[in-house]
């Protein structure tokens, strides 16, 4: 028992010497907020006290894991360290991209780069404007998706030139937990196994039918098994019509959303110029943080990188044999592809592919914001910068300055995405719920019913998908659903780009057309018994409410008023 004791510490220990640069990063990001209780609100993330096990999400695995945990832990706190294990997953997934690049320099050139150089290149995959971007505006599932995209590429190219099939475990469960995490990085994944079939094919001499051939399709096989298996849940929904995905999708989305949502720059040579520099998130215009592509240091530390990524690709296909010379053309058409698709339709060229895409690839019409194509160019350039500096890394007079060119490099790298450091430049702080929503809540609990918990529903308004909450101090999205105990009904107007709702929600559809007669009749869903109203943004605009014969007010707090609904 000791033995084995001491093993494990042993092992944390030699993992703690091994990565306590990458944990220090992150702890240089993240360490405001523990200091503190409360959640963290974002645009597009929020967190309450209750967690809804939709079966039909994608996320249903990961919020039955909050779910359980929560009763350890409090929930504040899970989403702070759910968080901060975002980053250091990013963080490790771009230590594998810079590991690729150390046993493929050939014809006698063999060597490692440093541990420490591989830290420094490793923070090109967390310091750049795709995570700043979507982290900032709370898309934390598509920067999870984009770690684990960094993994699958990793574990995929290893199986290529090492023919060790094993590593396709490893690609299957990563791949398995993009699609979870933001189901539309099926097609950044598509384009990285392609490329990975390609490779096999052109090692088609080494691969051996009885020892090699047979064994790759079992693991295939398996490999896909455990992609559906882990995203099991969802794709049922998918299939059956529980879920809402397909006739959103279908019906939901239209061409208005390609501009609503279309790659920020005003000229074709804007767009692509934000394109090159991993930037053109549309979410910035909306100035709910700090928009980094608008200031002086917008894309400095790129230009200095730009002739590495360049250098690295000129010396990767030099040193490079025949079939690493494949994966690099192949990643440079991957890089090329994703560009001209980030593109959508701000050129004529990029604007007929992605209308022919959108109505005919299946699922594609899903991907109505282009810039996320941008997720898959980063690895692409972490590798070919890892090349460049990696070779310039055994030039004699930078051996000699090896501790003053790694701070430079690091500098300029993270000034790629400063703001991310100090809880994202103190723009996110912990917040906790106001009381008045705690009292509500109670309030509603103890009228309800039933003993086991409150299953009467409850409108909240107003009625924005996005709001601004005075507590907050920011406009976010609309937490209620999150808090209260009670079955909420919250917007789904997005008011955005010429969109106001595109979700189709039949009830929430009933609830506008009441909302735009101002309650002239009761003709709310019948489940509805109590309203919400928020004193925040336009609440005044709701003061026909107490007009109403059928709706009495029996709470009023500073934050929140409480109708009840005479059923």
């Amino acid at each position: 028992m000791k033995n084995n004791i001491t093993k494990i510490i042993d092992a944390l220990k030699n993992w703690t010497k091994k990565f306590w640069p990458y944990l220090l990063v992150v702890v240089l990001i993240v360490f405001p907020w523990f200091g503190h209780s409360g959640y963290l609100f974002f645009t597009d993330y929020s967190i309450g006290p209750k967690i809804n096990l939709d079966w039909t999400s994608s996320w249903f695995l990961i919020n039955t894991l909050f779910k359980f945990l929560s009763f350890i832990f409090p929930l504040y706190f899970l989403e702070k360290i759910f968080i901060a294990a975002t980053l250091f997953f990013v963080l490790l997934g771009g230590r594998k991209i810079v590991l690729l690049v150390s046993p493929t320099l050939t014809n006698g050139e063999e060597f490692k780069i440093s541990p420490a150089l591989v830290f420094i290149l490793s923070l090109f995959a967390l310091f750049n404007p795709v995570v700043y971007d979507r982290l900032l505006y709370g898309q934390i599932g598509i920067v999870v998706a984009y770690g684990a995209l960094l993994f699958v590429i990793a574990y995929l190219y290893r199986a290529a030139f090492t023919l060790e099939w094993k590593n396709l475990y490893g690609a299957a469960i990563f791949s398995a937990l993009a699609l979870m995490f933001s189901v539309h990085f099926i097609f950044f994944l598509a384009l990285f196994y392609v490329l990975f079939f390609v490779l096999l094919i052109g090692k088609c001499s080494e691969i051996k039918v009885t020892t090699k051939l047979w064994p790759l399709l079992r693991v295939l096989i398996v490999s896909l098994l455990i992609i559906i298996i882990l995203n099991a849940n969802w794709l049922i929904a998918l299939t059956t019509g529980a879920s809402a995905t397909l006739g959103f999708v279908a019906q939901g989305i239209g061409t208005q959303d390609l501009t609503a949502f279309a790659t920020a720059g005003a000229t074709p040579l804007q767009t692509l110029t934000n394109i090159l520099l991993m930037g053109g998130f549309w979410g910035a215009a909306q100035h709910r943080y700090i928009d980094f592509s608008a200031g002086d240091l917008w894309g400095l530390g790129f230009i200095f990188l730009l002739p590495l990524i360049i250098y690295g690709i000129y010396i990767s296909f030099k040193k490079a044999d025949y079939t690493h010379k494949i994966l690099n053309s192949g990643l440079l058409i991957i890089f090329i592809t994703a560009v001209v698709l980030a593109l959508g339709i701000k050129t004529s060229f990029s604007n007929s592919i992605s209308l022919f895409l959108y109505n005919h690839l299946p699922f594609y019409k899903g991907l109505r914001e282009p810039q996320k194509w941008v997720a898959a160019m980063v690895p692409v350039y972490l590798y070919f910068l890892s090349w460049g500096v990696a070779k310039l890394s055994s030039k004699k007079w930078l051996v000699e300055n090896a501790v003053v060119v790694g701070i430079i490099l690091a500098a300029v790298i993270i000034i790629q995405a400063p703001l991310l450091l100090f809880g994202f430049n103190h723009q996110v702080r912990p917040t906790n719920y106001p009381t008045s929503w705690s009292e509500v809540d109670r309030f509603l609990l103890n009228r309800s019913a039933d003993s086991y918990g409150c299953f009467d529903q409850v409108l909240f308004l107003p009625w924005h998908m996005y709001m601004h909450f005075s507590w907050i101090g920011n406009t976010v999205a609309n937490p209620a659903s999150v808090f209260f105990s009670c079955p909420i009904l919250v917007g789904t107007n997005m008011e955005w780009g010429g969109i106001y709702d595109n979700s189709l929600d039949a009830r929430g559809l009933a609830v506008e057309k009441w909302l735009s007669i101002h309650g002239q009749n009761n003709s709310l869903p019948s489940t509805v018994r109590y309203i919400i109203l928020a004193k925040e943004v336009d609440w005044q605009t709701y003061s026909w409410l107490d007009g109403l014969t059928y709706v009495k007010l029996i709470k009023d707090s500073d934050n929140l008023r409480l109708y009840e609904i005479d059923r």
